[in-house]
């Protein structure tokens, strides 16, 4: 048995297709989301810089249905992959479990996205707030094929732990997206049809190039292991699957649901509504840098954080959760201050002051990022407790709030109400999960409980701000208001330590 797992590892090390280690996959998920974030950030800009309001709205639109209908259109089916797929490759039965999820995926995705076509019209008056966006709206069903195609794919590697393959994915989406897109919208039209079309293009190129590599390089042999029965392998995978579906699903809406609003109970019409939602989309290009730290620091401490969990230290599980919370707050605030400051001038020079109020709402949508980005954080003790579905009831408390708010500060006050309720329940959410933690055994302290209350300080506006997070970080080194001794010991001795490595470095250097 043991020669035979041997041989298998040669062979599959031989054609490409062997696992990476945690620390050679940490590093090249950070390497490529550099560059990807910066493409990004480029390619945003020039949308919001080429479009007009309205049509960077039908974008913002179309981008977040794609964001709900892509899992929701397959009922999550794919994110089970990375906790069983590894399971049936070491049991000889990789490809009964790829042919089973396979089927069941592209059969649930191609009569949802049928239905859907059929009641295009329908969904154009749901989606983008007029029934006479139908044409636009096939066109976005289209490119959700092949979202849910890329998606799939990248579950498979992902759950073969092949993150080059998903790497180089996510690399090759991103280039072709700007690429093709930016293309489109400066030599064809400066239309949301542009974009939707380079979106859909982009995926289908990253598809075709990642099946090209892997037909190059899998063994199409037979499944070693004993045939599973249906009865026996659905329950598991579907229980699974279906509530990180719900949590997903939650999470997408609650991100997507105040552009809704807008649309449909603001009081604007359609073209004021979308301008809106282009506004909208204006002001969350900066500080959504914010939320895509949060998820590069998930991912690098999860492992961490399971590890600890898994020989026993609960407490220190506690602990590191405890000031990873605290100094990521105070790491985003600073840097919530410094893109305060600078963002009048992107959008004076880049968006040819096109969205004065998406800079007028910019420090609530900030301060919104970063709470949202601290209820990532602090999601992630209920997923090393294995208790996931515990970060459900947050996410409804939070988005029942989030509608509440709407329909109260939205016709008054327009998108600056929209943004105000998002913030507020973005907040209330960050507080429900830290409560569920504590029932779930998390040792909160209170220096973190007030430093989830500091963000706020963005919304009266840079100068302010500055000022504040100078005086809490004074009163988190001086009065242990925020962090505890044993806290500012342990930053002290590993900055200390940091330090002498350094300079051990510096005098041996040549």
């Amino acid at each position: 048995m043991a020669e035979s797992v041997v041989k298998e590892r040669q062979r599959r090390q031989r054609i490409g297709l062997s696992p990476e280690t945690l620390l050679s996959s940490i590093v090249l998920v950070l390497v490529v989301n550099l560059v990807q974030r910066s493409v990004g950030f480029g390619r945003a800009v020039l949308f919001c810089r080429w479009m007009d309001p309205e049509e960077l709205g039908h974008w913002e639109m179309a981008y977040s249905f794609l964001l709900l209908a892509a899992p929701l259109a397959v009922l999550g089916l794919p994110g089970s992959f990375g906790r069983y797929l590894e399971r049936y490759r070491q049991r000889g039965q990789l490809w009964l479990f790829l042919r089973r999820t396979t089927f069941w995926t592209f059969t649930l995705a191609g009569a949802t996205i049928a239905v859907m076509a059929w009641r295009r019209a329908d969904m154009a008056q749901l989606v983008f707030g007029g029934a006479d966006r139908a044409g636009l709206m096939l066109g976005v069903l289209c490119c959700l094929a092949t979202v849910i195609l890329h998606h799939f794919l990248e579950a498979v590697f992902a759950g073969l732990r092949m993150f080059r393959v998903v790497s180089a994915m996510h690399f090759t989406q991103s280039m072709s997206f700007a690429l093709v897109s930016l293309s489109l919208l400066a030599f064809w039209r400066d239309v949301t049809a542009s974009v939707v079309l380079g979106y859909g293009i982009a995926c289908l190129l990253s598809i075709v190039g990642v099946l090209t590599w892997a037909a190059l390089r899998v063994d199409r042999s037979d499944d070693a292991g004993d045939p599973v029965a249906h009865s026996e392998f659905w329950p598991p995978l579907m229980r699974f699957a279906v509530w990180v579906w719900v949590t997903n699903l939650l999470t997408n809406v609650y991100g997507v649901i105040d552009r809704y609003m807008i649309i449909h109970f603001a009081g604007f019409d359609t073209d004021e509504a979308l301008a809106q939602v282009g506004n909208y989309h204006t002001s969350n290009i900066v500080p959504v840098l914010l939320i895509s730290f949060a998820n590069l620091l998930v991912g690098a401490m999860t492992p961490h954080l399971s590890h600890d969990w898994e020989a026993g230290r609960r407490d220190a599980v506690s602990g590191r959760l405890n000031l990873i919370l605290k100094l990521a707050t105070m790491t985003m605030l600073a840097a919530g201050v410094v893109l305060l400051t600078v963002c009048p001038v992107l959008f004076r020079l880049a968006f040819g002051d096109k969205y004065d109020t998406g800079l007028a709402v910019l420090p609530w949508t900030m301060a919104n990022c970063v709470w949202f980005s601290l209820l990532l954080v602090a999601q992630q003790y209920v997923w090393c407790a294995e208790k996931s579905h515990r970060a459900t009831p947050p996410l409804v408390a939070g988005l029942v709030v989030n509608v509440i708010l709407n329909l109260i500060l939205l016709p008054p006050l327009g998108l600056l109400g929209a943004v105000i309720a998002t913030a507020a329940a973005t907040l209330l959410t960050l507080l429900g999960q830290l409560y569920v933690n504590h029932r779930t055994g998390m040792q909160l302290h209170r220096g973190t409980i007030l430093a989830m209350f500091t963000p706020a300080l963005l919304i009266l506006g840079p100068v302010p701000a500055a000022i504040g997070a100078l005086a809490i970080l004074v009163l988190a080194i001086a009065r242990g208001w925020l962090l505890t001794p044993h806290e500012r010991q342990q930053i002290t001795a590993t900055a200390l330590e940091r330090l002498s490595r350094f300079t051990t470095r510096l005098g041996t250097s040549p």
